[in-house]
This record gives structure tokens, C-alpha cells and sequence, in this order.
């Protein structure tokens, strides 16, 4: 739920992002082909059984050379080896080494080094230190280095070389037996943070720190003297991972495919550490962390799952587990705003049959929609400081010169419990190439179109345009008029919460169009469509109108997709969807090489360009995309996939996959 700055988030950074796995990866490579020393087999204690029960999250590879052999067999790994993409990775090289460098310049080791290195698992940790305030969390690495310990004390002899030079005070401590290398950074006059590196040597493993305490604390672990809980033995941790770890088992047995990666956060500690790592700086505005626990939103205790890559038919495949146990005994399950997480399950039906053959993603969620839109008024009249929610659903009510909606009696009934949005992207790319489309369900279609009659006919830049039988559809176009009662509505809400700023933020979407459209040959329910494209929505009012056969569910690559969800158990989901990689990537890629990506008409480049793009980094080039091929040349890396989400009773089950 954080803002994070375009720096690390632009979509810009797409190819880089993949660069740098590829750096990292063709690094290790490299270096086991060179040196395959595998691990002994003595008995080896896991990361997950040191680090302390605190943890806020962690990252593991549980296998780091075994992850880069698989990683040569999928689409990514032999995208980033095609000589089409060569040129491009070429120039992008230096950048690419830079960011690995700066994700681990924090403990001393960079990335290359862990290459050299480790012959077994490597961890990633992160550790809390909330009563800390000039330091509030702790990095760890923790390698398996059996086998390899000459080349751990190489680099870390080099280390201490390039530390000293660098200005940096070295000193030792000794604890259980074990001497830990301690450097700290003088502070520059006016500087708060405390920079340390620790570092902890010894026959199997490599311990690096941004805190000495953490070294000893794990050494503790280590001689079974420690005073807490492993992480391990949390009983969010065994929830989270021994969910993921069941959904994964048979898959992984049946496919051939290898575990890759493993994962877990507990997310408010973890938002608060991103945060603070990444130096988000939201002035004044509202602290959404906090808006979110006092919300009720802390029933999300964790998170995590299990990667695993290289099999067949699923190349990449991803079970995850959230953690929320109810809080109360009601239905809802849930207190204040988070009463809105309701997402009942469903029998997994059909793709309807006016999603057209050339779509390029579906995604279908169920969610009581009423209920989660009175959930709401606790959060926003918190975020903005006073109850005013309700005066607002009465002033579109009661305002003479407003739509005269009662949101309350005429929409919100009317609405039913199932989403479906739908995009694709036309041909030739420009920057309105992106559309998509969000369809409700609605059970009174009469009813919906007299109350998008009235909020239409009180929007100056509204027309009504073309319709078929049973279909009105409206159609917006900003700065066609005087006043604006959307954006008035809206930006009270806006989440910039200082005044200057409401007034200057453009709209979300300068075009879009809303209608009703009535149950046809092509449909067994009518619908609330909104799209940001009008054409979109005439295209599928003319399918539902006409009952166009020959559809997205027809596709013989959807038809996999569809089997590999009733495979993997997708039975009675609360959200299910269906990629087509290549054809989802189309106009993004095209628009990036023409540098235009930041000025499509999508919903996520209007976010950008209203929430990120005035907090890019002052001096950050774009990288040079003028070598990249052409998406014909590669399009065959891009495979289908899906994913679905089943509520369970104390939280979501999370599958995604990409097939071969």
C-alpha cells in the first residue's frame, strides 16, 4: 500500500529488472560450471532455524546453484541468452551491476560475491528494530559456504581492504568462540544513521549484518543458546509455509519442476522497512500504514510462499499462503474498513462468451461489493479527518445541482457480487492502444440506467453515444466543459490530502465511458461496464447484442490455461485469471521502445504519470532502449499463465503460474 518513488517502480525499468536477474544468475553460472563443489553432507542448520522469531521477512533460495541450472531451461533465463537481446543487455550491462551492488552494499557483500561463494542455500533477512529510531531495521545474509570457505575469506579480506580505504574503522569481537569482523562508518556532521557492517566466517556459513548484534545473536542459534524462538517455529511461519508447501508438493512431483525460491513477510513490519530503506517521504500526508492497522487491516498477520521454475507444462509456478484469522464472529470476519475483505468463493465457471478472442488478460474476483462500500466510511473519514462520509453519500442524494443519486437505495443493491475486467490493446500501437474494461453484474438493469442517467446528465463533458437494444452507453471527454462534478467529488477523496496539491492533480483517466448493457444471446446476466476506451465497450455490447460465438475460452492456448487451473485445484475461487503474456506485453513493449510508455491512455500510466512521476530521482537516465529487437523476434519467451485465489477460513490460498 505504499507510494514508493519512480525511482525503483517505474515501468521504464521493466528490461533493467530482468538484466539484473540475468547478471546475477549468468554469475552463478559461470561460476559453479568453473567450480562445482557441491556441499557436504555433515549436518547443516537452516537459516530459518537461526534467524529469530522477529523476522519481519525474508527471501530463501534454498539451492543456489541448483537455481541456476533451472534457470537456463525457462522463457526469462533463455529470453536473456537469445542473440536478439544481446545488444540491449550488452549496453544495459554496467547499470545492471550497479543496482546489484547497491542491494548489497548495505552488508558488505555484493552480489558477484555470493556467486563465488555459496554452494548451497542463501537468506535474506530482514529484522526489526522498532524502539531504534536512528536505525529501525537490521539486513542479514546468511550462505552456505561449504566447501568454498577460501574463497569467503578471499572476499572478505578484499572487503576489508576496500572498507579501510573507504575511510571505514575496523575492530574485532569475539563471541562463542568466533571472531566477528565489526566496521563502522564515522558519521558526517549532521548525520543520524549509524552505518556497520559485521561479518562472521566459519566452516559452513557466511554471516553478514548491518548490525554486530545480529551476528552474535545468530552465533548464539548456532551453540542452541539463543533466548527465542527460530523463525522456523513461529506459528505464523509453519501456517504459511506448510500451506504453500502442500500446494506445491504433488505439482512440483508431477511436473518436474524445482523449488527456487521461498518467501515470507509479516506486512505492516515489512511495509515499515521498505519504507525506511527506500526513504519514502510523504510530508504531511496521512501515514497509510497506520490508517490501515487502526482500520482493522492488521487481521493480515503474513504472507509467504514457494517458487518453483523449470517444469513441464509449468515453467514458472508460485503457491502462496495470506494469513488472516477472523477477529470477530460475525460474517464478516473482519472489524472497521477491513470488513471489505470478502471475497466469497464460487463454483470456477466459463469464460463468458462476449470476452472476444483477442483479448489479451481476463480476471474475474468475486466480493460482496455493498458491504465492502460501508466498510469504507470508517477509513475514509479517518483519512481525512473528520466524519464526512456520510454527508457526502446525502450531498449526491440532496444537491439540487448534483446527480440526485441515492447510492444507498437505487446502486449499491443493484450491484452484484462478481467483477470481471477484461484488456486488450489494438493494432497499430499508439498511445490509446491500451483498453480495458470492468464489467459488473447487476440484477435491475432499469434501475442502474436511470441513476448513470442522472450522474451523466450532470457531467458537462458527458455525451451519449452510440447504443444498441438494451445498451446506453456515455462517453467522457475532459475539458469539453465548465465544471466538473467528478473531479470535485473524487478529489475530496484524493489521498494527497493537502489542498494545493488536490487542486493541481490532473484526473486519473482524461477519457473514459460508462453504460449499461442488458442481458443478449452473448450474456446470461446484464452488466455495468466501465472502460477507458468507448470503442470497448460498443465492441462488447455488439457481442452481447449479437451472441458473437468463437470467443477468449475457445482459444487453444486459453483451453491449457483453463486446464492447468482445474489441475492445480481451482475448483470454487474467489478471483481466477487468464494472460496471454505476449499479447498482455504488446503495446507496453512498443510504446517503451518508442520512449511514449509514460503517455498511454492505461489506467497504471495515468497512476504514474498523477502519483509517481513528480518523485523521480533528479539525474536518473532512462536506460537506452533503442537496441531492444522487435517483440516479433522474441514473442515466443512470453508464454500463457493464470492464477487464481480461494478464500479460505483463516485467509487466502494464492496460485500463479506460467506455462512452458
Amino acid at each position: 500500500m505504499l507510494i514508493l518513488s519512480a525511482k525503483h517502480w517505474a515501468a521504464n525499468h521493466i528490461f533493467c529488472c530482468l538484466l539484473v536477474i540475468s547478471t546475477f544468475l549468468t554469475w552463478t553460472a559461470n561460476t559453479h560450471a568453473q567450480e562445482n563443489t557441491a556441499a557436504d553432507d555433515k549436518a547443516y542448520i537452516a537459516a530459518t532455524d537461526l534467524l529469530p522469531g522477529t523476522v519481519a521477512g525474508l527471501l530463501r533460495i534454498p539451492d543456489l546453484p541448483e537455481l541456476s541450472s533451472g534457470w537456463e531451461k525457462t522463457n526469462i533465463g533463455q529470453l536473456l541468452q537469445d542473440p536478439a537481446m544481446q545488444p540491449y543487455l550488452e549496453s544495459q550491462k554496467d547499470r545492471a551491476i550497479g543496482y546489484l551492488e547497491n542491494i548489497s552494499s548495505k552488508v558488505g557483500l555484493k552480489a558477484k560475491d555470493l556467486q563465488d561463494i555459496s554452494s548451497g542455500e542463501v537468506v535474506i533477512g530482514w529484522l526489526p528494530f522498532a524502539k531504534d529510531t536512528r536505525r529501525p531495521f537490521a539486513l542479514c545474509i546468511i550462505a552456505d559456504i561449504r566447501g568454498r570457505r577460501a574463497n569467503a575469506e578471499n572476499i572478505a579480506d578484499k572487503l576489508h581492504e576496500d572498507l579501510l580505504k573507504a575511510g571505514w574503522e575496523a575492530s574485532s569481537l569475539k563471541h562463542r568462540g568466533h571472531v566477528v569482523r565489526v566496521y563502522n562508518n564515522k558519521p558526517k556532521p549532521g548525520q543520524l544513521k549509524v552505518e556497520q557492517i559485521a561479518i562472521l566466517i566459519d566452516d559452513d556459513r557466511i554471516i553478514a549484518a548491518d548490525r554486530d548484534s545480529v551476528v552474535t545473536d545468530l552465533l548464539d542459534a548456532i551453540d542452541g543458546k539463543s533466548t527465542g524462538t527460530p523463525i522456523s517455529r513461529e506459528e505464523d511461519f509453519q501456517i504459511v509455509m506448510g500451506q504453500s508447501q502442500a500446494a506445491i508438493d504433488a505439482p512440483i512431483q508431477s511436473s518436474g519442476a524445482m523449488v527456487s525460491g521461498e518467501w515470507f513477510a509479516r506486512p505492516f513490519q515489512m511495509g515499515r522497512i521498505i519504507r525506511e530503506s527506500l526513504e519514502v517521504d510523504r510530508g504531511n500526508d496521512v501515514d497509510i500504514l497506520n490508517l490501515l492497522e487502526n482500520q482493522g487491516f492488521d487481521a493480515i498477520k503474513a504472507i509467504g510462499g514457494i517458487l518453483a521454475i523449470a517444469g513441464d507444462p509449468y515453467d514458472v509456478l508460485h503457491r502462496g499462503y495470506v494469513l488472516a484469522p477472523p477477529v470477530t464472529d460475525q460474517p464478516s470476519k473482519y472489524e472497521l474498513a477491513a470488513r471489505m475483505l470478502q471475497f466469497p468463493n464460487a463454483p470456477l465457471a466459463d469464460i463468458p462468451a462476449w470476452v472476444d478472442q483477442s483479448t489479451a488478460s481476463f480476471s474475474r474476483m468475486n466480493v460482496k461489493i455493498e458491504e465492502a462500500f460501508w466498510a469504507s466510511e470508517s477509513l475514509i473519514n479517518e483519512a481525512l479527518g473528520d466524519d464526512i462520509f456520510r454527508d457526502i453519500i446525502d450531498g449526491i442524494r440532496d444537491d439540487e445541482d448534483g446527480p440526485q443519486i441515492d447510492i444507498a437505495k437505487d446502486l449499491l443493491p443493484n450491484l452484484d457480487d462478481q467483477v470481471v475486467v477484461i484488456t486488450d490493446n489494438t493494432l497499430p500501437i499508439d498511445i490509446g492502444s491500451e483498453r480495458m474494461l470492468v464489467a459488473v453484474k447487476i440484477r435491475d438493469a432499469k434501475t442502474i440506467k436511470e441513476v448513470i442517467r442522472k450522474a451523466m446528465e450532470v457531467e458537462p463533458d458527458a455525451k451519449q453515444i452510440e447504443a444498441f437494444e438494451g445498451s446506453i452507453i456515455w462517453q467522457v471527454e475532459r475539458g469539453g466543459g465548465e465544471a466538473d462534478f467528478d473531479e470535485d467529488l473524487f478529489n475530496d477523496l484524493d489521498l494527497g490530502f493537502e489542498e494545493e496539491a488536490v487542486e493541481e492533480a490532473p484526473p486519473l483517466l482524461d477519457n473514459w465511458a460508462i453504460a449499461t448493457v442488458d442481458r443478449g444471446p452473448g450474456s446470461e446476466s446484464p452488466y455495468l461496464m466501465f472502460s477507458n476506451n468507448a470503442n470497448l465497450i460498443v465492441e462488447v455490447a455488439k457481442r452481447i447484442s449479437e451472441g458473437t460465438p468463437d470467443g477468449l475460452a475457445k482459444q487453444k492456448s486459453i483451453r491449457r490455461v483453463i486446464a492447468a487451473h482445474e489441475e492445480l485445484g481451482c475448483k470454487t475461487p474467489s478471483l481466477d485469471r487468464c494472460v496471454r503474456l505476449s499479447l498482455a506485453l504488446r503495446a507496453k513493449y512498443e510504446l517503451l521502445k518508442m520512449g511514449k510508455l509514460k503517455e498511454s491512455g492505461s489506467v497504471l500510466a495515468s497512476f504514474y504519470r498523477r502519483f509517481l512521476e513528480t518523485e523521480a530521482a533528479e539525474g536518473t537516465e532512462p536506460p537506452d532502449v533503442s537496441k531492444l529487437p522487435s517483440l516479433e523476434e522474441i514473442q515466443q519467451y512470453f508464454p500463457d499463465g493464470g492464477s487464481f485465489v480461494e478464500t479460505t477460513e483463516n485467509g487466502w490460498s494464492l496460485t500463479s503460474f506460467l506455462l512452458k
